[in-house]
């Protein structure tokens, strides 16, 4: 016989079946809970994979629209940060959800570390959308849409040249890159910041792991720094120079550099160039020495006292204005010099001359070898001019090729004319995909100092000062180090001039804080139409209150003229906020040669190393090449922090040592 399970209980006690009625309450609201947990679980980690999803995405869309952005692409790279931003909407839509487990043990507050991810990603775009708006305004105003570009790349279209966009374009262009400038620099700022808290942000534990789906963005980020920085520089700069309100006349100085000179080589040429509304109004190039010796008689001027030394030069000439280290310094000279002297001419004189300099040019055949390997060789003059050989081919012709083709002397640099005039038109032929080639190039001459800018217009000076392209002899370091060479009549020879500085700190034994720069001269050529003995005018520059001890190394002049080898002179000045020890040394042609300098620290710098901050700033010369650059710092105590840091073997003791490449200004900070 069979029976029902409430009958079976029936006879049960009351306080038993009460107990099992609670029991299946408990149980049926256990179960309810659990499905509630279980739906919560499935919930969140759902909503977590969606915002990581999302996350992910926007990180790959922004990686999209940088992309597209280098290549001219605005319109699309406007679309992927419209995308960029639907996904970050996407990933803040769960986090309500998320936030509920901020009461779980051990998993804290997930919410916020996705929303201060959200809020990076969402703080970039702000950063990011208004440039690559400009971008699409620039080319907009330029004519080419993204359809053209993409046709472009495919070779559907023609490749768009910069000779191919109209004088008024030009003007639209600069017009509203000018009015752009404040903005480039707030986006810049919100940029920094960004990266900024981004790199707080990895070091939290809850935030750090997560940010790292966004750690691909931080080297774009980074990255995306310098194009932007330098599009700001241009929005300042490119309207004057370029002569956007009115017409300006700009100084062009051809520095040769295996004439090194301080202010970067010597001036064998030298150009007049006029700008109108982004356009070349007028461009004429000359023989330097036409000026020169069309002004001779006239000038009274005398030279540097080193120039009439060691360079048989009595009166100063345009050719040799560059004296100063300091660009700035050395193009205000060449303007007064070259408008006296082109104020000697008589009227209806063909030499070329402006009346006023608004804007001064110097560069390098380091700078021009750069360019040819973009536009590809040039050929004038039944000669081809290629990257590797511009500068001794140039050289060549107008010493002595000029005089095999028939060419009379006063018209020998006219393939320097002819030159220029060419790779103007190759620059401005190239299509619009070699472009930032032709901005990288100049970035790197910019930076290693083989491309300077000098404007009699203060603002403008003001801007190339801060951001180095100047040439200028600053720093706010307690120590400072600068060696600048004059090649004095030693024709074309730095070229075959291996060199290498070595810059030593040290405590003697009266606890005298002592320095020793040593300059290495290895000449690697032989006697030939470019090269001889090297001889050189060395200066070392020094913090203000360096006090000399002692050289070695230093002639009274070359082995031809000091077979005995007298020592020279040592000419102490301060100039440009420094102190400098000047010197005559030379070296044959396969012989190597070290001129030492030894001086007792300026006070401000063993202050500096007693008080455990060392800095040092060592500047590179106008125009020189990128030289090795030995640091051997003893301090007489611990190491504890360096910037640039040295090799790990190099670590736990009292000298900072470091072997590098000076391409450029460094600055040096020690903690002890």
């Amino acid at each position: 016989m069979t029976h029902r399970e409430e009958f079976l209980h029936e006879g049960e006690p009351e306080s038993q079946q009460a107990r099992r009625r609670r029991t299946r309450v408990v149980r049926t609201l256990l179960v309810f809970f659990f499905v509630l947990v279980l739906f919560w679980v499935v919930g969140f980690v759902a909503a977590s994979v969606h915002a990581t999803t999302k996350l992910s995405d926007a990180r790959e869309q922004i990686t999209q629209a940088r992309r597209f952005a280098e290549s001219f692409s605005f319109a699309q790279a406007s679309l992927q940060t419209s995308q960029a931003q639907m996904s970050l909407e996407s990933a803040r839509s769960v986090l309500p959800l998320i936030r509920s487990a901020s009461w779980v043990p051990f998993v804290g507050n997930p919410a916020h570390a996705f929303a201060e991810v959200i809020d990076q990603g969402e703080a970039l775009l702000e950063a990011l959308v208004p440039v690559i708006d400009l971008g699409g305004d620039l080319m907009r105003l330029a004519g080419l849409s993204d359809e053209y570009l993409r046709e472009e790349a495919s070779g559907v279209s023609p490749e768009v040249t910069f000779d191919d966009l109209s004088t008024q374009t030009k003007r639209l262009v600069l017009q509203r890159l000018a009015a752009s400038a404040d903005e480039l620099d707030l986006l810049l700022a919100r940029l920094r910041i960004v990266e900024e808290e981004m790199s707080l942000l990895a070091q939290s534990a809850q935030v750090g792991p997560l940010l790292a789906v966004l750690d691909p963005l931080v080297d774009d980020i980074h990255a995306a720094q310098e194009p932007l920085e330098l599009l700001s520089i241009a929005a300042r700069l490119l309207p004057g120079f370029a002569g956007l309100e009115e017409p300006s006349s700009i100084l062009v100085l051809f520095m040769n550099n295996n004439e090194l000179r301080p202010g970067g080589g010597f001036i064998g040429s030298y150009g007049v160039l006029e700008m109108a509304g982004g356009d070349i109004a007028h461009l004429e190039t000359a023989d330097v020495y036409v000026l020169d010796r069309a002004a001779e008689s006239e000038i009274i001027r005398t030279a540097p006292e080193p120039l009439n030394r060691y360079n048989a030069a009595t009166k100063w000439f345009f050719r040799d204005s560059n004296w100063s280290p300091d660009f700035a310094v050395s193009s205000g000279q060449a303007i007064e010099l070259f408008l006296e002297e082109v104020g000697f001419l008589p009227e209806g004189s063909l030499v070329p001359a402006v009346d006023h300099v608004d804007h001064l040019i110097g560069f390098t055949p380091t700078y021009a070898s750069d360019l040819l390997a973009i536009t590809g060789p040039i050929t004038v003059g039944g000669q081809t001019f290629t990257s590797e050989n511009v500068a001794d081919l140039l050289e060549y012709q107008v010493q002595y090729g000029y005089a095999l083709t028939g060419v009379p002397e006063a018209q020998r640099k006219e393939i320097l004319a002819d030159l220029i005039n060419e790779m103007k038109t190759r620059l401005y032929s190239l299509p619009s995909a070699q472009w930032p080639a032709v901005l990288a190039a100049t970035q790197k001459a910019l930076r290693e100092k083989q491309l300077m800018l000098y404007s009699t217009d203060e603002s403008i000076q003001d801007v190339l000062t801060k951001v180095r392209w100047a040439g200028s002899v600053e720093s706010a370091t307690a120590d400072t180090l600068m060696v600048v060479d004059a090649n004095l009549a030693s024709l074309k020879s730095d070229s075959a001039i291996e060199r290498g500085v070595t810059y030593e700190v040290y405590q003697n034994a009266s606890d005298q804080w002592v320095g020793r720069v040593s300059i290495r001269y290895v000449h690697n050529g032989v006697f030939d139409w470019k090269t001889t003995r090297y001889r050189t005018y060395t200066r070392v520059y020094l913090p203000t209150g360096t006090e000399f001890l002692n050289v070695e190394g230093s002639w009274l002049n070359d082995k031809t003229q000091n077979p005995t080898r007298n020592e020279g002179p040592v000419d102490i000045a301060e100039e440009l906020g420094l102190v400098s020890f000047g010197t005559f040394t030379s070296v044959e042609p396969g012989e190597e040669h070290t001129l030492i300098f030894e001086f007792a620290l300026a006070p401000q710098v063993g202050e500096a190393i007693e008080s455990d901050a060392y800095t040092l700033t060592v500047m590179k010369q106008a125009g020189a090449q990128n030289n090795a650059l030995t640091l051997d710092l003893d301090f007489c105590k611990n190491v504890t922090h360096e910037t640039p840091g040295e090799d790990s073997d190099e670590w736990g003791d009292d000298v900072y040592r470091l072997n590098t490449i000076l391409d450029q200004d460094i600055e040096i900070q020690v903690e002890l």
